[in-house]
């Protein structure tokens, strides 16, 4: 079975993890979020596909939203060579999103354990941070630690670590 927010919200409930849920117009980049009536709740969070050069090895990365990713470094700490972002295409053939709304409960749409998920060390796991319910016209909040467990629960538990970001200039 896809995964989609229906099913989402019922896995949420049925592991007793308590989360809210916000409606909002669609939002494609972290720009558009600010653009959003009120502030939503918890640590904004952006989400990046990537993949090897030679398209074998595809991780999900989840950081804070004002993160800008040096991607040298992170294939680097990753033992990645060629590290760039992956297609709209490859995305939904693994993940089952579309851009915009890739979040870290995608990963429960790879039945065959091709992505591999991190999540940067520097969100808090005590407090409650944002990710989208597989469509980008919402947001969950919820703490970091019920999202590992999700994840953890989806067979794709997440492998956290420090994420550097780029010097700006």
């Amino acid at each position: 079975m896809q995964l989609c927010r229906s099913s989402l919200l019922s896995v949420l409930s049925s592991l007793k993890i308590p989360f809210e849920i916000h409606d909002h117009p669609a939002v494609f980049s972290t720009k558009d979020v600010v653009q959003l009536h009120s502030p939503l709740p918890g640590q904004d969070t952006k989400n990046l596909f990537l993949r090897d050069e030679k398209r074998t090895t595809f991780i999900l990365v989840c950081v804070k939203a004002d993160t800008r990713v040096n991607l040298k470094e992170l294939g680097k700490s990753l033992g990645i060579k060629g590290i760039t972002f992956g297609s709209p295409e490859e995305m939904e053939k693994l993940l089952g999103v579309t851009p915009g709304s890739v979040c870290l409960f995608a990963l429960g749409n790879d039945t065959e354990n091709k992505v591999k998920g991190y999540l940067d060390s520097s969100i808090n796991t005590e407090k409650l941070m944002q990710n989208h319910p597989l469509e980008n016209t919402a947001t969950v909040v919820l703490t970091g630690l019920d999202m590992c467990k999700v994840c953890e629960f989806l067979g794709h538990p997440l492998t956290q670590i420090p994420i550097s970001s780029r010097a700006d200039g």
